[in-house]
């Protein structure tokens, strides 16, 4: 059965999720306030609108936010031109990386609206997104979630349902984060303790990749390495290190002890320099 959808933030995970419930036969309204990404919507089919109030009104019963941090979610859903400005029972999907706590909030404050909060924390980057192969992390009661399952199997292709409370999703999606993290710091300092003994990147990845050293992080490490070498503000690990703040507040908030997770954060607050710098060294130039 196809149905019209809302959807807000077409961003590097939005777009692609957005396109693929266009090409499983549903119309989207779709908002994003970037020109650039919404004229790439457009070509994929997307109905372009013009606030996210806007996009809630021309969703049947279900509308996606798919914005980048807590601020953002709370501005599409709750501003002047939000979401529940609509007056209308919609199923908010929300599919950011927040926390458990600030989830809960947001339940709340859509339940005033008469609005249902569902999240769906997501993992696999703008290639997964894109292919429509995402991992999904969804907690909602079971009935919600049978409703929302074939929208999900449009974007994403391993969909797990957590638990009926919501937040469950945001405290699955930040220990797969902090996981990643860590992960991805042992496999940096790794390279760093094989390069003295001149072994190439690729040949550590290979007997990495057949040993307990393995993981998804050294799969794919040619899509990882990138993010170590160009800082991007607001991208790539930017990101990551806004969601290991937020199992960090949810470690403080719950008062139990994360400290492998708090020395990675700290790491990697300061590994883009340091890589600039050894970068630099090596070929014999001066950092910045």
């Amino acid at each position: 059965m196809t149905e019209s959808i809302g959807f807000i933030g077409l961003g590097a995970m939005g777009l692609g999720m957005a396109a693929n419930l266009v090409k499983s036969g549903h119309t989207v309204y779709g908002f994003d306030p970037s020109p650039q990404r919404r004229e790439l919507a457009a070509e994929a089919g997307i109905a372009i609108v013009d606030s996210p109030r806007a996009a809630a009104e021309g969703a049947s019963e279900v509308i996606f936010s798919v914005v980048r941090d807590a601020a953002q979610t709370q501005a599409v859903l709750f501003g002047e031109d939000g979401v529940v400005r609509t007056g209308k029972a919609l199923t908010v999907v929300v599919a950011s990386t927040l926390d458990p706590t600030t989830m809960g909030r947001i339940q709340a404050e859509l339940a005033v609206h008469g609005a249902t909060a569902v999240d769906a924390t997501m993992s696999g980057g703008p290639w997964g997104a894109e292919a429509g192969s995402l991992t999904l992390m969804v907690s909602a009661v079971q009935e919600d979630f049978d409703r929302l399952l074939p929208l999900l199997n449009a974007v994403g292709q391993n969909i797990f349902h957590v638990g009926e409370r919501v937040g469950t999703a945001q405290a699955t999606k930040l220990a797969v984060q902090l996981a990643f993290g860590i992960n991805m710091m042992g496999v940096f300092e790794a390279i760093r303790l094989v390069d003295d003994y001149h072994v190439d990147e690729d040949t550590l990845m290979s007997v990495l990749s057949v040993s307990v050293g393995g993981s998804w992080v050294v799969d794919n490490w040619r899509r990882v390495k990138p993010w170590w070498e160009r800082y991007v503000a607001g991208e790539d690990l930017d990101i990551l290190l806004k969601d290991m703040r937020s199992v960090l507040r949810e470690a403080d908030t719950a008062d139990f002890p994360m400290p492998v997770t708090a020395l990675a954060f700290q790491l990697m607050r300061h590994v883009w320099p340091a890589w600039a710098a050894l970068k630099a060294a090596e070929d014999g130039e001066h950092p910045e």
